[in-house]
């Protein structure tokens, strides 16, 4: 189960609601729109407000679903908002009017706590589980994932989007740049070094946020 978080939402939904615009509705419509081409009987999505809670039921489907994932994350980025996550493996139960879910918990803990940067944090639950379980994808060696201070989370970047990734995340700070309160500022600090840092960045591409800069 992952549970996914629109950042920055109680700012752009009072934007929207005092230039009288539907300006981020319609951005989550359209990266929303990328949930229309995932094979339902694999994964299941429900989006309310800016929380989109995504499942997986089978084991073996695990890397379909973090490929799932990572298309969500970039059709964020495309609509200039960043987003992060957490995805846990739990009980969860759903019915037509009740749903009882351990792994929702245990995801959103993850979101709030261990994300805290544009990233979807996976459960290290489910690394272990991988790692001794029978007949399961091979997830550690799939190149789909990261590792940073005891985190993993999932890998985003590829050889081929690095370049557009960049250019997307660039673009968003240059837009929010003079309303960014601290928090804020170092979610994109913490994403740019994310970027510099990995391997797909073979032409040792600079920062666009600037340095910090001695005053003489």
């Amino acid at each position: 189960m992952a549970l996914i978080d629109v950042l920055g939402y109680r700012h752009l939904l009072e934007r929207d609601r005092k230039s009288g615009k539907l300006d981020f509705k319609d951005k989550l419509s359209n990266a929303l729109s990328v949930l229309e081409h995932f094979d339902e009987s694999i994964i299941k999505v429900q989006a309310i407000s800016d929380t989109i809670i995504i499942s997986c039921e089978e084991h073996r489907n695990l890397i379909e679903f973090f490929d799932a994932l990572r298309k969500i994350f970039i059709a964020f980025l495309r609509e200039g908002l960043f987003i992060r996550g957490g995805i846990a493996y739990s009980r969860h139960y759903q019915s037509k009017h009740v749903t009882y879910s351990h792994a929702i918990a245990r995801a959103y803990e993850l979101e709030q706590n261990s994300a805290i940067y544009p990233r979807i944090v996976v459960d290290t639950n489910i690394i272990e589980m991988f790692k001794v379980g029978a007949e399961l994808p091979e997830i550690l060696t799939a190149g789909i994932l990261c590792y940073e201070q005891g985190v993993y989370f999932l890998q985003i970047l590829s050889e081929d989007n690095w370049g557009e990734i960049y250019k997307l995340a660039s673009d968003i700070y240059e837009k929010d740049k003079s309303q960014l309160n601290e928090n804020a500022y170092n979610k994109h600090l913490r994403f740019q070094c994310y970027l510099l840092d990995s391997e797909y960045n073979v032409n040792n591409i600079g920062p666009f946020i600037p340095k910090i800069i001695s005053i003489r």
